[in-house]
Parts: structure tokens; C-alpha cells; sequence
């Protein structure tokens, strides 16, 4: 049976070397951390009033990501792995990857929109859709996984989002 071209990009893997992914990866999320710290805060002003609260815990996990992130992007920089690393990193499936990381993008940018319940339920189903997941568990574990997250949050916790 013949291939078709369609079918031969999505198998063609993609070879990157793992030193430039380490640090291209490193960047990415330090610059996301630190998008992170300047939303969070705002949030520690309007909802702990200048005390211990709950507006400190974002801005834990924003100064923690940001420390961490750039140990990463440090350690990635260094001669760790000395000036001609060989090691490759293969994608087999490139473009199923990159749908991957749009839907994570768009779901992320869309959540006040789409709502707490629907958003991981579209997201679940189109990460099982890029692992190739097919069959009965890519109609029955999405919408358990947005329903354990409404039963969570809403019913145990009394947090209600928008």
C-alpha cells in the first residue's frame, strides 16, 4: 500500500539537537514565568489588602517558576554537555506535536471564554486526538476528566469560576 504524501509528513521525524532545544525551551518558559509574575502581581494588592493571604500564592509559584526556569536555561547554556554534544532529540511525529501545542495555546488563551468545565474537556480530546487515541476513551475520558474538575473545584471546594 502506497503512502501518501499527506501521510509521509505526518511520520517524518524531525531531528533537533538537544542542547538548542533545551535552551530554546528554557527561554520559552522563563518568558512565560515572568508573564506570569506580572499577572500575579496585581493579584496580590486586591485580594490579601497587604497581608499573608491568598493573592501570595500566585506569586510563590511565579517567583519559584521563574528560579527554577532559569537554573534550566543556565544549566542548558553551560559546557555541561561540552561544546560539540552529538545528541539529537526526534520528533516522529512533528505535526501531531505542533497541533499539540496550538491547542494547548488556544485552549490557554480562550479559558474565560470556553469555562472551566469545557476548556480541559476540548483540550483532553484533542491531545488523546494527537497521540492518536481513538475509540470509546476519546468520547468517555474528556468529559470525565471536565467533570471530576467541576466536582472538585465547585462542589468540594465552594470555587466557582466565571
Amino acid at each position: 500500500m502506497k503512502k501518501t504524501i499527506s501521510a509521509a509528513l505526518l511520520e517524518t521525524p524531525l531531528k533537533l539537537s538537544f542542547r538548542g532545544l533545551e535552551a530554546v525551551v528554557s527561554v520559552l518558559l522563563l518568558s512565560l514565568s515572568i508573564l506570569y509574575l506580572l499577572e500575579a502581581l496585581p493579584l496580590l494588592s486586591v485580594t490579601s489588602g497587604g497581608k499573608v493571604g491568598p493573592g501570595n500564592f500566585p506569586l510563590g509559584i511565579a517567583c519559584i517558576a521563574i528560579a527554577l526556569t532559569s537554573l534550566l536555561l543556565i544549566m542548558s547554556l553551560s559546557k555541561r554537555y561540552g561544546l560539540h554534544d552529538a545528541r539529537k532529540v526526534t520528533f516522529d511525529r512533528a505535526l501531531f506535536v505542533l497541533f499539540g501545542a496550538v491547542i494547548i495555546i488556544l485552549i490557554g488563551s480562550q479559558l474565560a471564554s470556553l469555562g472551566a468545565f469545557f476548556a480541559p474537556w476540548i483540550m483532553a480530546t484533542g491531545i488523546m486526538f494527537c497521540c492518536q487515541e481513538r475509540g470509546l476513551r476519546l468520547l468517555v475520558v474528556p468529559p470525565c476528566i471536565g467533570g471530576a474538575i467541576y466536582v472538585l473545584f465547585v462542589l468540594a471546594l465552594g470555587v466557582y469560576f466565571p
